[in-house]
């Protein structure tokens, strides 16, 4: 009896583990199986891998905009090794917009926590439940700009970093009115009017750094111009 009780748990027996299998089965398509790339289900070459490496596997973490996820992987010689991604929690609707009032260019000079500098961009946001990319996209612009949207148009889709990034971020040019500056909302410090060719000119300068921003641009120019 005492034996039995100090049987080891098998790690596919963990929270991480069972979680990972949940989303699996709430969203088959972001664990589609690749001749490149496998993703390894198997509980046996699961716990070996665990056991050998005292690596995590699994669900590692998740909010409300983000769901942290570590895949055992096998490449075509049949190496094994860990992938890490990062999903979003709502599977659709983020956003990058670009607003025009006046026949010119909105960006915000905002704050970035995650690099701890500001960067000029184009409003955008996560997905949110029960709102499409278009109300997701609307909806930025009223709390970020407080603007009144007269003409909504879809460009197309981009992934920012598709080296650990799931997300699909929609891209919407917006024709707006009556633009007010709020500044400290969401680190914004400051809002600029700039004509596509200034834009242009800050990108050759090296002024704008946000890939959302860069990408974004580069299908309105195709798109709209």
């Amino acid at each position: 009896m005492q034996e039995r009780c100090n049987m080891k748990s098998k790690y596919s027996e963990n929270k991480e583990w069972q979680d990972y299998l949940k989303l699996y089965k709430e969203r088959p398509e972001l664990f589609l199986q690749s001749d490149q790339i496998s993703i390894i289900f198997d509980e046996n070459t699961i716990n070996t891998f665990v056991e050998k490496t005292n690596k995590k596997i699994g669900v590692l973490y998740k909010s409300d905009f983000h769901i942290l996820i570590v895949d055992l992987v096998s490449d075509k010689n049949k190496k094994l090794y860990t992938y890490e991604r990062l999903l979003p929690s709502v599977n659709s609707g983020a956003v990058v917009t670009l607003p025009i009032q006046n026949k010119k260019l909105v960006l915000l000079k905002q704050y970035r926590h995650a690099i701890r500098q500001s960067q000029y961009c184009f409003p955008r946001g996560f997905g949110e439940v029960g709102l499409s990319a278009q109300q997701n996209a609307e909806k930025e612009l009223k709390e970020e700009l407080h603007a009144h949207i007269t003409k909504t148009q879809y460009l197309g889709n981009i992934i920012a970093d598709s080296g650990i990034l799931s997300t699909q971020t929609a891209v919407f040019v917006c024709e707006v009115e009556d633009i007010q500056k709020e500044y400290g909302y969401e680190g914004i410090e400051d809002i600029v009017f700039l004509t596509p060719k200034e834009l242009e000119t800050w990108i050759s300068n090296k002024k704008i750094t946000d890939s959302f921003t860069l990408s974004a641009y580069s299908l309105y120019k195709f798109h709209c111009r």
